[in-house]
């Protein structure tokens, strides 16, 4: 599939499904290496990164320690400039080395209050992989400490992510044809 629509908008093939899982095995083989048998705390975050996280985490033991924090953002294709948290395990992070698991850091506005809150709950090291990043429109000094792809500031959908609850699904990545 090259093009589809979602609600009335139109969306390009960007990264087929077969370079995605490609660069998550590379992304994994280079934090399982850095990690060893030491893995930190994985906090997945909801809804966009389940995806990516079910992939990349699927050849970890039992061992590893995974746990969910869900912000909100976005509202359709627009920041709201304002973070909520719905769901945040404040009794798991304290004390404990972090790798925060993202599907895409755009501004860096939500990592970064992300990392804040986890550090004021005694978070002892946080690193973050994302499958996307966008070096263009991030607004931090410090970027994600492992990166699938770099993209141009373009609404994207599929492997996780949405445009209004739709195209999480997709098993590639599409970027939005504005017409």
């Amino acid at each position: 599939m090259k093009k589809i629509k979602i609600d009335g908008l139109l969306f390009e093939l960007l990264i087929p499904s077969k370079e995605i899982l490609r660069k998550i095995n590379i992304l994994f083989e280079q934090i399982n290496f850095k990690y060893n048998n030491d893995w930190p705390l994985c906090l997945i975050v909801l809804n966009g990164a389940t995806v990516f996280a079910s992939k990349f985490l699927q050849n970890l033991d039992d061992s590893v320690h995974v746990s969910l924090v869900k912000l909100k953002s976005y509202s359709g294709m627009a920041s709201t400039k304002k973070i909520s948290i719905d769901y945040f395990p404040y009794d798991l992070v304290k004390n404990k080395n972090i790798l925060v698991i993202e599907d895409i850091v755009d501004t860096g506005f939500t990592l970064n209050f992300l990392k804040k809150e986890l550090k004021k709950y005694g978070a002892k090291n946080i690193e973050c992989v994302t499958l996307l990043y966008k070096p263009k429109k991030y607004n931090y000094s410090i970027e994600p400490n492992y990166i699938g792809f770099k993209i141009e500031n373009e609404f994207v959908v599929g492997y996780g992510m949405d445009f209004n609850e739709k195209g999480r699904d997709l098993s590639a990545i599409y970027k939005n044809i504005i017409h």
